[in-house]
């Protein structure tokens, strides 16, 4: 049995090595995305010394006079070095400067483009940007071989026998290997067991995203049916009211003192949303994040009443059904997102081990060809 795992493991390993490259490649490359591109849009922030960033009133003022209607989201930065995110389509980003309220150049615009290039290498084996329907699936099927790569690869790794000499050598580098052949098999065996259980997760998780069935299973299990594609988005959960908006003249406080109200307790916020209201509206929904914007557990959503009497409405968590929730730690768990800036270090470290793993399970295969090859001539 063992014999079989091996040689599966061999020729499938060949087989799919150079699409795993690039996709680990790239998964290095993609790793701190999001910090990457907003350090990229920080530089267009120039305040003078001394100089205080503009009230949310202001903000929101400056917002509406760059375009912006209700329903709009308004993302404003605690620290006040970062531009003002005023989202009007999931496509349409202005940034407006923190210190004047003026439309800012996006200066991460290149950075972003370029990363959206490797991410479509990484997803699709796209060069030229588009999805190719012939390409992709062989990129999506070599993910699924990755995947059997690490179970075919735990088997292989197996000890025969539990004594510490043999363990440690599997598992720590070996110093004064003198040839290519003993390094590569020694890295190969060392770096399989330690980025074993992130590439599990970075794998598996990939192949929610490229095939249906998979994603089909993640609903099934929650016992509900996966939304339709392009369709609206499942129902979110209700959160628990609080208090009830007074009727009769409307009473308009400013943001700012609403804005205190939705950061009350949340220490060390980080950025906090406006869904800019209609006219009339009596709430303002705004949600506080002292997380990386995707983890959900670090989040405040609100309905802060407009006449200045605190919260209507609040949850802790995120909205949504189990399986949505489910879908959406899936996808963050992908990135190592889920867990902050330790988790997005791990699968970049776990990614480029898998370069690594590819470079040494191809020279060791290779070598091993060349040995077969000589011994039939022979």
């Amino acid at each position: 049995m063992r014999r079989v795992i091996f040689w599966t493991h061999f020729v499938f390993g060949l087989a799919a090595g150079a699409f795993i490259l690039i996709m680990s490649v790239t998964g290095v490359l993609l790793a701190y995305e999001s910090q990457i591109v907003q350090a990229a849009r920080n530089v267009a922030v120039k305040a003078e010394p001394g100089a205080d960033p503009l009230s949310v009133d202001q903000l929101v003022e400056a917002a509406y006079a760059a375009g912006a209607e209700p329903g709009n989201k308004l993302t404003l930065s605690g620290s006040g070095k970062e531009p003002v995110k005023l989202l009007k389509s999931r496509t349409d980003l202005i940034l407006l400067d923190p210190y004047s309220g003026a439309v800012l150049e996006d200066t991460g615009h290149g950075v972003k483009k370029f990363l959206a290039r490797m991410e479509s290498i990484h997803r699709w084996l796209a060069f030229t940007g588009k999805r190719n329907k012939l390409v992709s699936p062989l990129n999506s099927f070599a993910n699924l071989v990755f995947g059997g790569l690490l179970l075919t690869g735990i088997v292989l790794w197996w000890p025969k026998m539990w004594r510490w000499p043999v363990v440690r050598a599997q598992l720590f580098f070996r110093r004064g290997l003198t040839n290519a052949k003993a390094r590569h098999y020694n890295w190969h065996h060392v770096l399989a067991a330690w980025t074993l259980l992130p590439l599990a997760a970075i794998v598996f998780s990939g192949i929610v995203f490229s095939y249906g069935w998979a994603n089909n299973l993640v609903y099934a299990a929650f016992g509900e049916a996966p939304p339709q594609r392009g369709g609206p988005p499942a129902p979110a959960a209700i959160a628990e009211a609080l208090v009830e908006l007074p009727t009769g003249p409307l009473e308009v406080v400013s943001y700012d003192a609403m804005l205190t109200q939705a950061v009350e307790g949340m220490r060390g916020w980080h950025h906090v949303t406006v869904i800019l209201p209609e006219a009339g509206a009596r709430s303002v929904s705004m949600t506080v994040d002292r997380g990386n914007g995707v983890q959900a557990g670090k989040q405040r959503a609100l309905r802060i009443a407009r006449d200045g009497s605190g919260p209507v409405a609040t949850t802790m968590t995120a909205t949504g059904s189990p399986a949505s929730k489910a879908r959406r730690f899936i996808r963050f768990l992908h990135t190592g997102e889920i867990f902050g800036l330790l988790g997005q270090t791990i699968a970049a470290i776990a990614s480029a081990g898998a370069v690594v793993l590819v470079y040494t399970g191809l020279s060791l295969g290779i070598r091993r060809l060349i040995r077969m090859r000589k011994t039939a001539r022979a």
